[in-house]
């Protein structure tokens, strides 16, 4: 029997959003796998260790990215699968409003919020209901991005259905 070599593991998501960052905000302060809301508490709201936080961190909610520009401050989810597109609609709209109760970023936030969905094909569906929800779509698809999608099912590269948008 043939045995496989599996490829080491690579963070595919992390790596387009961080590019995409360094790309379109260089030299803007930013937050990469950012931590959102508050610290955790105990059972009863009591204040807990430190080390006991750093244990319950891994239950907070992380954007993919925050950038802090004086206007405004964008939290950026990206996904590489059509198939999650939806899901990082309701993703931002819970981490736009985690991010003014986050005490980490209270120096940097600006007035405004918004939200920045970032995909490699676009989604006429979703585009439709991120901009009513006021959210940001950005298309973009790095050269080496092609590596990535050849090695995912089809129906994961694209938007189900296009003609869902006229619908809404």
């Amino acid at each position: 029997m043939e045995q496989t070599v599996r490829r080491p593991r690579q963070e595919w998501e992390a790596q387009y959003v961080s590019e995409y960052v360094a790309r379109r905000y260089p030299g803007v302060p930013c937050r990469l796998h950012a931590r959102l809301g508050t610290e955790p508490k105990g059972p009863s709201g009591e204040d807990l260790s430190e080390a006991e936080r750093r244990m319950l961190r891994v239950y907070m909610r992380w954007a993919d990215a925050i950038v802090f520009r004086p206007e405004e401050t964008i939290v950026i989810e990206g996904k590489l699968k059509a198939s999650e597109y939806p899901k990082a609609l309701g993703e931002l709209e819970i981490y736009t409003a985690l991010v003014p109760h986050t005490a980490e970023y209270a120096k940097l936030l600006a007035p405004r919020v918004v939200g920045e969905l970032l995909i490699p094909v676009p989604d006429p569906t979703v585009d439709t209901l991120c901009r009513r929800k006021g959210f940001r779509v950005v298309v973009w698809a790095p050269m080496w991005l092609r590596e990535y999608l050849d090695m995912i099912y089809a129906r994961q590269r694209r938007g189900p259905r296009a003609e869902e948008a006229v619908l809404l």
